[in-house]
């Protein structure tokens, strides 16, 4: 059969639109893997942009690390150029300090060779030019020499003779003492000292004039001038004669040794140790005799004994100097106190240790008085000779004793010589000589009476005090080292050893009496203190007892323990208690509580 042209037409459009549809099929794949592709690139770009940034900053890196070690190497080449110059110039410096080494040798060496031939150097040391000397007595000549070249010989002539000749053996210093017996005629004699070296070479003569003179009549016309000058100048005749002991120091010092073996015995100085270390003044095994022994014999330049009306004077066998004079002026005085006031009855043992602590403050600052006026409102000394005096301190072995004593010592040996001097000026300003013969005709009776003269003249008198005795108390084994009374002076000291100096004064004002006792028990090794203080006001007792509190806190170093009697007890290794009632306190130290207690109790009465 046969086809028609439609179905043909129809059959043509259909294969023209497979072959587009396969076309759009075939785009679309190929958009699809286009894409892909795309993506893929994408990836690829920014990992590689990654890389590109890590390469950039290890570039950065590199580039600074670059710039750094381009500038360490800079400053080290400049560092280098600085060395180079620094060495240039130490090695100029070497040079120029080897130069001058080598220049000082030669200086040196000339200074040998000239030295070498210089003539010894000798000289008298001792005595001195114009020195007056004791005629008729023995004298020391100190004598040096020196030589580079060394000493062969050492000559002494006296006025021109050979008095003697020393043979050396090449020392280049020697020091030679000899003893020279001066003649009995006064004049004037030339000591002179020459020295020859082993070179043959004799040094040039050096001279020493001095005077002799009888120095013990020359000493006896001073002392009449200066004791003539002291009787005008206080309105006192010596009722006897007065001679004076004229003792060399050490004849001194073996005189006070003589005494103190006569008077103290060691049981008794070892009782005033155990009395005074019950008050922390002194450590338990302190040598009290020895300190005391050389604190008078090394300060000491006379003394008189009231005892004995014996007046010693210090001297060595020279003319008395302005010093000595004004020494024997002071101790004058105390010749001129005994005479009219009888120093002995006034300073008797039978009297407590306040009254004759009182009556020495003031013989001795009457006496210091006395001296203050002869050296500055007078014109026995020259302005030369008064800054001699102030000068005269004593040396450096007498500080170095001194550093090497407790407080408490000294403070009781310048006590008379301080407040003394205060209280008697203050009397000489109201009343001149006069109210100074008024005291001694009312002698002061307490240590208050010399701190504070405005209650010696208002006639305030210290109580007298009692204390219970404590042995039945203690029990065996206990024995009575000492009672007494303290007085203001020493109650100041006692406080002083833990208080400020501020609140001591507060604390010791207002004081009226006081007794004390200290006991020992050798088997124990143990102390008990008991102090009984009356006081002027109640208020005076409640100002000392607060100051007090801080006195065993601090030793102690512990807080109080309320007792049920109504004071108060610091426990450690000992007790200390406090009572105070009314216008009294009541101190108590005991090596234990109970002790403490039984103490309190008996010397409060209770």
């Amino acid at each position: 059969m046969k086809s028609s042209p439609s179905t043909a037409t129809v059959l043509i459009l259909l294969v023209l639109l497979l072959v587009v549809a396969a076309g759009f099929v075939f785009l679309f794949q190929a958009e699809l893997r286009f894409r892909d592709h795309l993506r893929t690139l994408s990836a690829e770009n920014e990992s590689l942009q990654a890389t590109q940034a890590e390469a950039e900053l290890e570039l950065s890196a590199a580039v600074a690390t670059r710039d750094a070690v381009a500038a360490d190497l800079a400053a080290a080449e400049s560092d280098s150029l600085t060395l180079e110059g620094q060495l240039v110039e130490s090695q100029q410096a070497l040079d120029a300090l080897n130069a001058e080494v080598e220049t000082l040798r030669g200086q040196l060496a000339d200074v040998a060779d000239q030295q070498q031939n210089e003539p010894p150097v000798a000289r008298i040391v001792s005595p001195l030019e114009a020195e007056a000397l004791p005629a008729g007595q023995p004298v020391q000549i100190v004598l040096v020499a020196g030589d580079a070249a060394g000493l062969s010989a050492l000559m002494l002539d006296v006025n021109g003779r050979r008095f003697s000749t020393y043979t050396l053996d090449g020392e280049k210093l020697y020091a030679r003492t000899l003893n020279w017996n001066a003649p009995a005629e006064e004049g004037e004699v030339v000591l002179t000292v020459t020295a020859t070296n082993l070179n043959d070479v004799t040094s040039a003569p050096q001279s020493t004039t001095v005077t002799l003179v009888d120095t013990e009549a020359r000493n006896a016309t001073i002392r009449a001038e200066v004791e003539a000058n002291v009787i005008a100048m206080r309105g006192l005749e010596p009722t006897t004669p007065i001679t004076p002991t004229v003792l060399t120091r050490d004849a001194l010092r073996q005189r006070l040794e003589n005494d103190f073996a006569a008077e103290i015995t060691p049981e008794e100085s070892q009782a005033d140790v155990l009395e005074l270390s019950a008050f922390d003044f002194l450590a338990a095994d302190f040598d009290l005799y020895a300190a005391q022994l050389a604190l008078q014999s090394e300060s000491i330049g006379g003394f008189y004994d009231p005892e004995t009306a014996e007046f010693v004077v210090v001297s060595d066998g020279a003319l008395l100097d302005p010093a000595a004079q004004w020494t024997h002026a002071h101790e004058f005085v105390h010749a001129l106190q005994d005479q009219h006031y009888d120093l002995e009855a006034l300073t008797d043992e039978a009297l407590d240790s306040e009254a004759r602590a009182a009556v020495r403050a003031l013989a001795e600052g009457e006496a210091e008085l006395v001296q203050s006026l002869y050296l500055f409102d007078n014109d026995f000394f020259t302005e030369e000779e008064i800054e001699a005096i102030r000068n005269n301190t004593g040396g450096e072995e007498q500080a170095d004793l001194l550093n090497t004593v407790p407080p408490v010592l000294i403070n009781d040996m310048i006590f008379p010589y301080t407040a003394g001097v205060d209280f008697v000026v203050e009397l000489y300003r109201e009343g001149g000589f006069a109210a100074i013969d008024a005291a001694w005709a009312n002698p002061p009776r307490s240590t208050e009476h010399i701190l504070h003269p405005d209650r010696y003249l208002a006639g305030d008198a210290p109580q007298i005090v009692a204390l219970a005795p404590l042995t039945a108390t203690l029990g065996a084994g206990w024995e009575l080292v000492d009672e007494d009374i303290m007085g203001e002076f020493y109650l100041r000291q006692y406080l002083a050893q833990q208080l400020p100096a501020s609140a001591v004064g507060r604390a010791a004002a207002g004081w009226g009496g006081d007794r004390y006792a200290v006991y020992h028990n050798a088997a124990a090794g143990a102390l008990v203190m008991a102090l009984r203080l009356v006081w002027d006001t109640p208020a005076d007792a409640q100002e000392f007892a607060a100051a007090y509190a801080d006195y065993p806190a601090a030793l102690l170093g512990v807080v109080a323990t309320p007792q049920p009697d109504g004071g108060n007890c610091w426990v450690a290794d000992e007790v200390i208690c406090l009572a105070q009632v009314e216008s009294e306190s009541f101190i108590v130290r005991a090596p234990d509580e109970a002790t403490a207690a039984a103490v309190m109790a008996a010397i409060r009465g209770n």
